[in-house]
């Protein structure tokens, strides 16, 4: 979570410096360029607040929204505002769409770090582009800073230096679920189903990329519990849904017991709530 607080706080600077220099450089700026500034920074800004927010609000999809439309139209405006009144519109549309879209992906998603670095890493490119064409000169020309670095390398260094973190992340946490899986064949060898209380008892990891088991075989007539172990949070699986039986469950961090009784011999599936990852319940 202070990945994504930082990433919020980085939104918000970044936006800012955009803002402050349009203004400064208004004169130079022409009517098409300041319509191009405002829209990609009122719609990148918008997107990225509105992830991170998502995130953050969890299982409340309206506050990130409104929080994200509001600062989208707010950069939007101020970006535009000094250009012309079209760049100002055409930068609070973007917002307005930035900020539904943000929202409802940093909701569906959840935190993992590969998104939250990936959306950071398409900010910053972003910021890098816009800040460039508004220290432009004129459109056409092409300016350098003293070193003779130009902005758009610095930004492709930059880009390349988070894509790495994030692999590196993603490889770790793909190794984090490869170890839990093994733990998990190697205790599913022993007993898949315990009894306990009268209770058929049965635990199923919920992981990054899915159930350590997804066919589970139970026994008819006897009470059945399921246990949805949720170890990690970067797992895009927020919910379970068995639709033949009308259950749906958010899934807490940690232990998350779904009772089924009177379970007549067959078959039931069920899935995550974003129809990604399935399994089913063989009664037998």
């Amino acid at each position: 979570m202070l990945l994504t607080l930082l990433s919020i706080l980085m939104v918000l600077g970044l936006s800012g410096i955009i803002v402050l220099n349009t203004y400064r450089r208004k004169e130079r700026i022409t009517g098409m360029s300041g319509m191009m500034i405002a829209m990609s920074i009122g719609m990148m800004s918008s997107i990225a607040l509105g992830f991170q927010l998502g995130i953050v609000f969890d299982h409340d999809l309206a506050i990130p929204s409104i929080i994200a439309i509001l600062f989208g139209l707010g950069v939007g405006y101020l970006t535009g505002k000094p250009i012309s009144v079209l760049a100002s519109l055409d930068g609070m549309l973007a917002g307005i769409m930035g900020g539904m879209m943000g929202a409802m992906l940093g909701s569906m998603l959840g935190f993992t770090y590969i998104m939250v670095l990936f959306i950071d890493i398409v900010f910053i490119f972003i910021f890098f582009v816009v800040l460039q064409l508004t220290s432009s000169e004129s459109v056409e020309r092409k300016k350098t800073n003293k070193s003779g670095i130009s902005i758009p390398f610095i930004a492709g260094i930059v880009t390349v230096a988070f894509g790495a973190v994030s692999v590196g992340l993603l490889l770790f946490n793909q190794y984090q679920d490869n170890r839990t899986t093994v733990v998990s064949s190697q205790n599913q060898e022993q007993s898949t189903v315990q009894e306990n209380n009268g209770y058929q008892v049965i635990s199923v990891d919920v992981k990054s990329n899915g159930f350590s088991q997804n066919n589970i075989v139970v026994k008819s007539g006897i009470p059945t519990k399921i246990n949805f172990l949720k170890q990690t949070g970067y797992t895009c699986i927020k919910s379970i849904e068995f639709s033949d039986l009308d259950i749906d469950v958010y899934l807490e961090k940690g232990d998350n017991f779904i009772t089924l009784d009177d379970l007549k011999p067959g078959t039931y599936h069920f899935n995550c709530g974003m129809y990604m990852y399935y399994g089913t319940i063989t009664v037998v």
